[in-house]
């Protein structure tokens, strides 16, 4: 249902993301195409659906657009989303300033428009090879009860209630519950979240009103 869901998002809103240097807004078609690219990105790169993709952006940067754009791509794939980055990661995404690695590495600079770095990430890819992706991919085919995130499955991940209002998330935190209600709610029911990263209270109610959250 996810995979579907993703493949159908149109020109409204999904994701708009602040922080203290950028206000960065996705349509539904845009993050799509920036999930079709990443899905072929871990494919070229040699991910493996059987194996787990390491989410350290989960952790450091979790309502960054980049790291929810890596979380759907590897549900696209078919792999589980684990975040943080296990020892002996086979294939880790990490940000600017992450030192850790798997066998694999994706590097992200996190700049607000997707380039890369000025001079390459060590041991690791630079994210902005992304852009030279397709932004057409066939989905993997994962098993209803397989896991999407740790202790939920694929059918869990589906049946997440679908929501068609705008909401705000102010500094989330990583979890399940925030990628749930953030990401997957969203996707499903065409609403879409406003999320605001290390920004004060007077910001953060300028945002809110001028996006006319819920």
């Amino acid at each position: 249902m996810f995979h579907d869901a993703v493949s159908r998002l149109g020109a409204a809103p999904l994701i708009t993301y602040y922080d203290a240097d950028s206000r960065i807004e996705l349509s539904g078609t845009t993050f799509a195409n920036w999930v079709m690219k990443t899905a072929n990105l871990f494919d070229d790169l040699g991910g493996d659906a059987d194996e787990p993709l390491s989410l350290g952006l989960a952790e450091t940067a979790p309502g960054h657009w980049v790291s929810l754009v890596w979380a759907a791509a590897a549900w696209f794939a078919g792999a589980e989303v684990r975040p943080g980055v296990a020892d002996a990661a086979a294939f880790a995404v990490v940000g600017p300033d992450d030192p850790r690695r798997g066998r694999v590495t994706v590097a992200c600079s996190l700049h607000p428009l997707g380039r890369g770095f000025p001079q390459p990430p060590a041991d690791a890819t630079d994210y902005a090879e992304v852009l030279a992706q397709p932004d057409a991919a066939l989905p993997g085919a994962p098993d209803g009860e397989g896991a999407a995130w740790p202790g939920v499955t694929n059918a869990e991940r589906d049946r997440v209630a679908p929501r068609r209002d705008r909401r705000l998330f102010r500094d989330p935190v990583a979890g399940w519950d925030f990628l749930a209600e953030a990401l997957v709610a969203p996707v499903l029911g065409g609403g879409s979240s406003v999320i605001v990263a290390g920004l004060d209270d007077g910001e953060v109610g300028r945002i809110s009103a001028s996006e006319r959250v819920s």
